[in-house]
């Protein structure tokens, strides 16, 4: 983990914590310091940072570093030293902090992942502010003996750890997120139908899924079981260590569809090492929704496909609608799709009647981006154009913060 302080080299008190932090947290995690924004601008554009600590508020350089940091997918924290506490909140506050307030200060701490105080005061503080959910209070070493610093040390440590386990996906590489889906597309389909029916595909030895390669010679990739039908290992695919499967294993738990990544893995014959990550703790957006199943939401009862489907878009609908549509919503309606006779004609009819054929159509634009469906098997034609585009991100930064 790679974590970049900044600071007020003027504020003895913020200069002297980050410096002991820098010493008892060396052989944990990979730390630089700096106290300018312009040193801030180029560390982070020329090497990347987990992490970017802000210490202090309210000097407009603070928010510029957390708006750089958030350009080059540095996940920000801040520590207020006590400066969001109301008597600061209200000196000289019609002159100064109101428009400060205004202009970027709210947002900034918005936009943290986490905002850490330092006693219990400060913490009840925070939340009357209600700027950020997400507090979590740590005391500090060097004006209370309540703590010691190796103590101090290692509650900042797991939350930096709760940070780097929060929103999954955005820290994947795009090879990596294409193996995810794969794994999911897998666990939908359930059975090495899917599989069978791209022999034609079969070219030099190789396989291919959609758009993907596969070939039993190559030492890269994902690790296969040896005795697999369909050995998955690709140069294409990057190396899979036990820190990407806990990324997976953290994300597939995030978005309710750890059932169908095993599954993927049983269909594939890959064997991942275990993971147990119930006990993972991540942060979540502001106003974050678990999601639940369509199944579960709108029932079983119904007397046809064409009106299970009906009331699945109708609901798929409002979800969109609320900015609450995920990943295993998606999923769900593919394995629905696949899993039972359609009334394509019916179906198109009967969502064109009810004002949903284009959100249907864009939902499989959606599933072809993610999953590569397969368009014989799409009931209706597949749109992707910008609100495909919209969807798409509403699904993939579900998790985002």
């Amino acid at each position: 983990m790679r974590i970049l302080h900044y600071y007020d080299q003027h504020n003895e008190l913020q200069a002297h914590y980050v410096h002991l932090l820098e010493e008892t947290m060396s052989g944990s995690a990979e730390l630089a310091t700096s106290s300018s924004l312009q040193e801030v601008r180029q560390q982070l554009s020329s090497r990347h940072f987990d992490l970017l600590h802000i210490h202090g508020c309210w000097s407009q350089r603070y928010a510029k570093a957390a708006s750089v940091a958030h350009r080059y997918g540095t996940r920000v924290i801040i520590t207020p030293h006590g400066e969001l506490e109301p008597w600061v909140l209200k000196d000289r506050e019609w002159q100064e902090k109101l428009p400060k307030t205004l202009l970027y200060q709210r947002r900034t701490i918005e936009q943290a992942y986490v905002v850490i105080a330092m006693g219990k005061m400060e913490t009840e503080c925070l939340h009357k502010l209600g700027w950020n959910p997400r507090i979590e209070t740590v005391h500090n070493a060097l004006i209370t003996h309540s703590i010691s610093r190796e103590e101090m040390t290692r509650q900042l440590f797991v939350i930096y750890q709760r940070v780097m386990d929060s929103d999954q996906l955005s820290l994947m590489s795009p090879e990596k997120r294409d193996l995810l889906f794969l794994l999911l597309k897998a666990g939908v389909c359930s059975n090495r139908e899917w599989l069978e029916s791209q022999r034609n595909s079969m070219h030099n030895g190789e396989l291919k899924i959609d758009n993907y390669d596969y070939t039993g010679s190559s030492k890269m990739g994902v690790q296969a079981n040896q005795n697999s039908q369909f050995p998955i290992l690709n140069s294409q695919f990057p190396i899979v260590n036990d820190r990407d499967w806990r990324q997976y294993f953290i994300y597939a738990r995030d978005e309710q569809v750890e059932d169908l990544l095993r599954r993927g893995l049983r269909v594939l014959n890959i064997t991942a090492p275990y993971m147990d990550v119930s006990g993972v703790e991540s942060y979540f957006p502001t106003g974050y929704e678990q999601p639940k199943s369509i199944a579960s939401v709108i029932g079983n009862q119904y007397a046809t496909e064409t009106e299970r489907l009906l009331a699945t878009f109708r609901h798929l609908q409002h979800l969109i609608q609320h900015n609450r549509m995920s990943v295993c919503h998606l999923l769900e309606l593919e394995k629905e799709i696949r899993e039972h006779e359609i009334d394509e004609a019916l179906l198109a009819e009967t969502l064109q009647e009810n004002r949903l054929l284009r959100l249907a159509q864009r939902l499989m634009g959606m599933l072809q981006r993610l999953t590569g469906f397969e368009e014989g098997m799409m009931p209706v034609a597949a749109i992707d154009d910008n609100e495909t585009t919209r969807i798409e991100t509403m699904i993939t930064k579900h998790l985002a913060i």
